[in-house]
């Protein structure tokens, strides 16, 4: 068994089921889009905060040759991606993004992707000329939703520089993943419990009645963080 299926065993948790080592909509593909337009070279700081097993921070490791940290409150999660594949090039840390233990300015590139947002504290430890990442849901256009959470970031001194909507890939994500908790019941309600079942699957759900009636979105964004004067 695998370091990655033992975590899984220790955690029942739906989002972990259907969501994987990547742990965020789109997976490997979000990471390959991300890294492409984050501006990374060999040697450059990052940061994947809030990062499950770090499978973003691994991956500018081998591919981009950076120097990541990955941080999370979850020990077991860290200790888990230290030993996947690229781990022994990533610097693990227990912190949460809402305090983030690091100076102004330590990192060329953040990234955050499905994970609590911090924008100030993302903002601050984000070198000057350097990139914040992210992968998260976007408030609905309605009552200047999108508006208003581009207008945050730009609060802290970063511009948008490049924007995919994966509203649709979302949805699906979790319309995929309210089929197979239904579809395997008798496998789920063994796994998380009967109670914890049915609490999870009401989870799924809500989250596919917020994103088919579009009352919330998801995009991928890359934010620069401009030069000071």
């Amino acid at each position: 068994m695998s370091v990655f299926d033992r975590l899984v065993d220790a955690y029942p948790a739906w989002w972990i089921d259907a969501l994987g080592e990547h742990n965020h909509i789109g997976g490997a593909d979000t990471t390959r889009w991300l890294l492409e337009r984050s501006g990374l070279q060999p040697g450059d700081s990052m940061l994947d905060a809030g990062a499950f097993v770090g499978a973003a921070a691994r991956n500018a490791a081998v591919e981009a040759g950076a120097r990541p940290i990955a941080t999370d409150i979850g020990l077991d999660f860290l200790l888990a991606g230290r030993s996947m594949p690229g781990g022994d090039r990533v610097g693990w840390m227990l912190a949460t993004t809402a305090k983030l233990p690091f100076a102004d300015g330590s990192f060329r590139s953040t990234w955050c992707l499905d994970s609590y947002l911090s924008p100030k504290e993302l903002a601050r430890v984000t070198a000057p000329g350097g990139t914040v990442c992210l992968c998260c849901e976007v408030p609905a256009n309605g009552r200047g939703g999108t508006e208003g959470f581009l207008e945050e970031w730009e609060s802290h001194g970063l511009q948008l520089a490049a924007h995919k909507q994966v509203s649709l890939e979302a949805t699906q994500t979790w319309r995929n993943a309210e089929m197979e908790l239904v579809r395997r019941r008798p496998h789920f309600e063994e796994r998380y419990g009967k109670r914890g079942y049915l609490a999870q699957l009401d989870l799924v759900a809500e989250l596919v009645r917020v994103y088919e009636y579009g009352q919330q979105g998801h995009g991928l964004f890359v934010f620069t963080r401009g030069e000071p004067d």
